[in-house]
């Protein structure tokens, strides 16, 4: 679960982040497509690769702390494989998910809805999250969301700021 519930996030974040910052830099919906396809599996090898080694120098000091007498649960390698694909696998969906109305819809409304559809998806991760960490499930699904509208709004203005650049 870990794994999925961090690539989904970054996934979300980063890449509703990118979607809306090229969309609205070039209104050019081809680009959007390549552009978030490219950024959406550099985003989920790095996340995987970042997971792996983060996981793995975690269960480094499990097994150090366990050799010095304390218990803990220590990480399997092959849980930590598990849920390095599940991060890169997740992420790519979160990315394939933010992208489908641009296939579909014109470059306004597949904007619009894109945004609607990845603040959603945060507020229902975050959601989650806060019922699994025994928080308030509304709160953390707020803060999720309003981590993925600020960096779809970070995004937006830096477009407009190299449009003016240009």
């Amino acid at each position: 679960m870990e794994g999925i519930a961090f690539g989904l996030a970054d996934g979300l974040i980063m890449c509703l982040g990118l979607i809306i910052g090229v969309a609205e830099a070039t209104s050019d919906t081809r680009l959007v497509i390549i552009t978030g396809i490219i950024g959406g599996f550099a985003n989920a090898f790095g996340n995987s690769i970042g997971f792996f080694m983060s996981q793995s120098a975690e269960r480094a000091l499990q097994i150090q702390t366990t050799e010095q007498g304390s218990t803990t649960r220590i990480h399997s390698e092959r849980e930590i494989f598990t849920n390095s694909l599940f991060s890169f696998a997740s992420t790519i969906v979160a990315t394939l998910v933010l992208l489908s109305p641009f296939t579909c819809f014109g470059m306004d409304y597949a904007a619009t809805l894109t945004f609607m559809i990845g603040t959603i998806m945060a507020f229902i991760l975050g959601s989650y999250v806060g019922k699994i960490s025994h928080e308030n499930r509304y709160k953390t699904g707020l803060k999720y969301a309003l981590l993925a509208i600020l960096g779809a709004i970070i995004s937006h203005y830096i477009a407009d700021f190299i449009q003016v650049l240009i």
